[in-house]
């Protein structure tokens, strides 16, 4: 059987690693497409593990992968190329891939690094399943969407892929990861996990990259099914810190009241870290007991500037009044 090496990039940055060590939840979601696609999935967490590029490269060797994939954002675009880089200087024959929200919209500028074969735009499960699929069958790559490659030394792209509309389609491969290493540092013990309760964000703030690589769009999966993953992490791994890692869980209130609802009812046991809008705080004051209860501890809310000209440049929809009021009500 084929094997594809997913590496994350060895970037560090303190002010997020200060808190934990988190899980490279995209990877887990793509190992479940290459086992799809027939191949054997292997996630290495080179980040989390501290690994230099020296190490990535006897890993490689070691493991002798026929694909190494990776992924970027701006900030570790770099420390991704350079992951792809040894891996052809290893073996010129293994098929290098990136994807993420950098190389989605800069994808001319990553394909000018001759070690990079495919660079995967947007959501990337169906992609990569059918580009591996492609690969291992020797068809017509052309036919994939939400690709870019180099024909000659002409940049080709086949296309935008639409936005799956059931994400119970997807999958998480949980049992690839090295679950020792996923810790949160701010509670002793703690084991921490990343659960997707939705994808994108409806808003438009002109800063944000997400609300662009989700085309402004929210989708959300069921309460039910959330809670339930929540629960076998739980019982499974052992984790007791989970991180919602949407950048909106909160859009529709009563989806969020049903999630506070099934975790109060099933007393996981859990610490829930999450992020939202300053707005769903005011509108939820009614509710915030809820979260409490139902194990929210940490609530990172975006404000962004506290000069309300600035909030409008930026078309945060946002009054500074409702940031300073959101955080006095988280506080209490």
């Amino acid at each position: 059987m084929k094997k594809i090496l997913f590496i994350t990039p060895p970037y560090h940055c303190g002010v997020v690693e200060v808190a934990g060590r988190w899980a490279p939840l995209t990877f887990v979601y793509l190992a479940t497409e290459a086992k799809r696609a027939g191949f054997e999935p292997i996630i290495y967490d080179a980040m989390t593990k501290r690994h230099s590029h020296e190490d990535i490269k006897k890993e490689i060797e070691t493991i002798r992968p026929d694909v190494v994939a990776t992924t970027a954002i701006t900030s570790t675009v770099v420390d991704a190329l350079e992951v792809l880089k040894g891996a052809k200087e290893i073996d010129p024959n293994i098929v290098t891939i990136i994807g993420g929200v950098h190389p989605t919209f800069m994808y001319e500028e990553v394909l000018k690094n001759p070690y990079v074969d495919y660079v995967v735009r947007g959501e990337g499960e169906h992609t990569l399943r059918e580009l591996l699929q492609s690969i291992s069958e020797e068809g017509e790559v052309h036919r994939v969407k939400g690709l870019a490659y180099r024909v000659g030394h002409r940049v080709v792209t086949t296309g935008q892929r639409p936005l799956e509309e059931d994400l119970e389609r997807f999958s998480p491969s949980w049992e690839l990861l090295d679950w020792k290493d996923y810790r949160y540092f701010v509670i002793p013990g703690g084991r921490l996990a990343a659960v997707s309760s939705s994808r994108g964000c409806n808003h438009s703030c002109t800063f944000c990259s997400q609300q662009k690589f989700w085309h402004q769009r929210w989708r959300p999966r069921p309460p039910e099914s959330v809670v339930a993953e929540m629960e076998l992490l739980r019982k499974d791994y052992g984790v007791n810190v989970i991180l919602i890692t949407d950048e909106y869980p909160t859009a529709d209130r009563q989806r969020w009241e049903r999630i506070l609802d099934l975790l109060i009812e099933r007393d996981l046991g859990v610490y829930i870290l999450m992020e939202t809008r300053a707005e769903d705080i005011l509108r939820d004051e009614d509710i915030l007991e809820k979260y409490r209860r139902a194990g929210v501890v940490h609530i990172y809310i975006g404000l962004e500037a506290t000069d309300q000209a600035v909030l409008d440049m930026i078309h945060k929809d946002i009054r500074v009044e409702q940031g300073i009021r959101a955080l006095s009500l988280i506080h209490e």
